[in-house]
């Protein structure tokens, strides 16, 4: 019994679905490997300057309260109508 690569008679070498995934340990690669690696900064740099850090940081911060203030009012609306139902 040898231990060799298996061969099968019904394999004409084709490649029906590529397993190959980004991440993953056996990943051959492509050439877009390289450019993944070195993409956005340079020497640990972050590629946004600081007042673009602080104006997404700002725009992040302000969607967050909208999204917070939108389910308060919700919140303060059900319980408002429920109260004045009930009663």
């Amino acid at each position: 019994m040898s231990r060799g690569k298996k061969t099968y008679d019904d394999d004409d070498g084709r490649t029906i679905a590529n397993m190959d995934v980004d991440g993953m340990p056996w990943y051959s690669g492509g050439p877009s490997r390289g450019l993944r690696r070195n993409r956005g900064t340079e020497e640990g740099k972050s590629p946004m300057s600081p007042a673009e850090r602080r104006a997404t940081l700002f725009a992040v911060v302000c969607a967050a309260l909208l999204i917070a203030a939108v389910f308060g009012i919700a919140f303060f609306l059900i319980i408002f109508f429920m109260d004045r139902w009930v009663r």
